[in-house]
């Protein structure tokens, strides 16, 4: 049973000598294998605690969410304790200290609490961070300023033993009357957890590129002429092979697939903060939580998604008075949603702001050069244009965003990827991004195509047709090459052998394959020699060397054992656009 004390930030441990420093208690040498465990479960406990304080901010009586922050709190205070963090344990109990009370009906949660529960779960996730790879000991000085300031909040309430807020003592804890924060998650309930593992990272990727291997050597097997024979027993041991190894394979990486919820969950709190600090009330919904990604894809997609959310609530969502003005609830809606497209996973983002305005866009890009003068370009290129690096729709720079890097940061990451963002806007009705993601970074479905013998692979999803093309359907225009009409509307034509230098390609396009390719609405069809036929493929790195090289994404090995290089369709437009220019200038 834990012994509570009177002091709700411990007491020294008895081992230690008052006068010993710590680097030489001996006890506090922990092993480095425990410590990392301790910073990935402390982790996991912090995210959890934000989504119950959520909930318990919106409900106040929530008894089961109550009980859950007191549950997690403790454990890790044990945790922290076994090891020898004491700060992180004295904090912690001091926490679970007004909790309990809370628990027992001697203390009302309101504002005041919930803000500085916020404040130590965030001043502890860095303590935890700055743990990784350290002694204990080396790590009881950190922070100490903020400590100090949340200690003091922390013994102010236990002190009123009611709802009282210590703003003297805590400077970083908002205001308790800025507007209140609402989310909802859509869809089916929590599943029940499973029995589950933990396997170090790096081993999971050994496994999953060994498989990797075994599915190019059975690719290579099964094309191999010489063992295409009359044998019987040996075509269906090579077919039960083949299908052995594609089970392996799907194993292997619906191993490395994690839920996209816990991503989710980290914005709550970040809409949260940032509907106070812009003093708009916003609702936040989810769904599609259980949706699973490859576990890179889910890690590197969050910086992306909070940016598109800072934007939509700085520059999108209009103030509680210009809403009602305009007939709209004051309150903001915003909605992240995850779901399964065409063999990828469809992420979307929506507010129902402003939107974006056409003719704004097209003026700022005027005025700063980012286009010529001229007849306004499609609707799909100017909302593009707020990916340009320092290209912004603010009027002012806000401590929330404004200075036109966040979205080009979105972009980037999620190209990276191997993915594509669009945007669809309507002007007063409000926006949304759609970011679509491959499920996983170790394989890709794929075209196979052929330019002078040599194999290049176009993922599908970033293909609308193929086609031989008809005489009729061609345009020859002096100075821009070819263009070939797709339903009422051109598109340019470049030869792949163009781009990469690749002699003794097809010349006439009415005797190769063109493939339209599209990237947020921008279009081209590329010209080359053959299709092959659509595999799926192990992406292989290319290494530091063509780690830059814009239009290539990676490459593959083939069944025949050749080296296919994986193309990039919004690198292939953006190399396609800055040759036009040279040529043009």
């Amino acid at each position: 049973m834990d012994k509570r004390i009177d002091h709700p930030f411990g007491t020294p441990d008895p081992r230690r000598r008052d006068d010993a420093p710590d680097e030489d208690v001996p006890w506090l040498k922990i092993d480095q294998e425990l410590i990392t465990i301790f910073v990935g479960e402390a982790l996991d406990h912090l995210g959890s605690i934000e989504t119950s304080v959520l909930a318990l901010e919106k409900a106040g009586d929530d008894v089961e969410a109550l009980a859950e922050v007191f549950r997690l709190f403790h454990t890790l205070k044990s945790s922290a304790g076994a090891l020898g963090f004491m700060h992180i344990q004295q904090l912690a109990h001091g926490l679970e200290d007004l909790l309990d009370r809370a628990r027992a009906g001697e203390h009302q949660i309101g504002a005041p609490e919930i803000d500085v529960i916020f404040a130590a779960v965030d001043l502890i996730t860095d303590m935890v961070r700055n743990a990784q790879g350290r002694d204990p000991a080396s790590t009881v000085g950190d922070y100490a300023d903020r400590r100090a300031a949340l200690e003091a909040a922390i013994g102010r309430l236990l002190g009123a033993g009611s709802s009282q807020a210590p703003r003297d003592s805590l400077a970083a804890v908002e205001p308790a009357d800025e507007p209140a924060y609402a989310w909802r998650t859509v869809g089916a309930g929590q599943t029940a957890a499973l029995p589950t593992i933990k396997v170090d990272t790096l081993k999971l990727d050994s496994l999953v590129d060994l498989v990797g291997e075994l599915v190019i050597m059975q690719s290579m097997i099964h094309q191999h002429s010489g063992l295409r024979s009359a044998d019987e027993l040996l075509n269906r041991t090579l077919s039960q092979f083949q299908r052995l190894t594609h089970d392996v394979h799907q194993g292997a990486m619906a191993m490395r697939l994690v839920p996209i919820r816990h991503t989710f969950a980290r914005m709550h709190r970040l809409v949260r903060d940032l509907s106070r600090k812009s003093g708009k009330a916003v609702d936040l919904a989810l769904s599609g939580e259980d949706i699973e990604l490859d576990r890179k894809v889910v890690d590197e997609i969050a910086d992306p998604l909070m940016h598109m959310l800072r934007n939509s609530v700085d520059h999108g969502i209009e103030d509680p008075e210009t809403r009602s003005r305009a007939g709209k609830p004051r309150r903001g809606q915003l909605s992240m949603s995850a779901s399964h497209q065409g063999g990828s996973v469809l992420i979307s983002v929506s507010d129902d702001g402003r939107g974006l305005d056409a003719d704004e866009l097209y003026e700022r890009a005027l005025a700063k050069g980012l286009v010529e003068p001229g007849p306004r370009p499609p609707e799909a290129e100017l909302h593009a244009l707020i990916f340009k690096s320092g290209f912004s729709t603010a009027k002012t720079v806000t401590e929330i965003s404004g200075r036109g890097v966040g979205m080009d940061v979105v972009r980037r990451s999620v190209e990276s990827l191997r993915g594509r963002i669009e945007i669809r806007s309507r002007p007063g009705e409000g926006t949304t991004f759609l970011i679509r993601l491959p499920l996983t970074l170790a394989t890709i479905e794929g075209l196979l195509l052929d330019v002078s013998g040599q194999r290049f692979v176009l993922p599908t999803f970033a293909v609308q047709e193929s086609m031989r093309p008809s005489p009729e359907r061609m345009r020859a225009v002096p100075g821009h090459g070819w263009l070939v009409d797709v339903r009422n509307q051109l598109i340019p034509v470049v030869r792949l052998a163009d781009l990469f230098n690749i002699p003794a390609a097809v010349a006439d396009p009415l005797n190769a394959v063109l493939v339209v390719l599209d990237d947020d609405g921008r279009r081209l069809a590329l010209m080359v020699d053959q299709l092959l036929g659509k595999e799926n493929l192990v992406i292989k790195s290319l290494g530091e060397t063509f780690t830059n090289v814009e239009g290539v994404a990676g490459g593959a090995i083939l069944g025949d054992g050749r080296i296919g290089l994986i193309l990039d369709a919004g690198g292939l437009i953006r190399l396609c656009d800055r040759e036009r220019s040279v040529h043009a200038a």
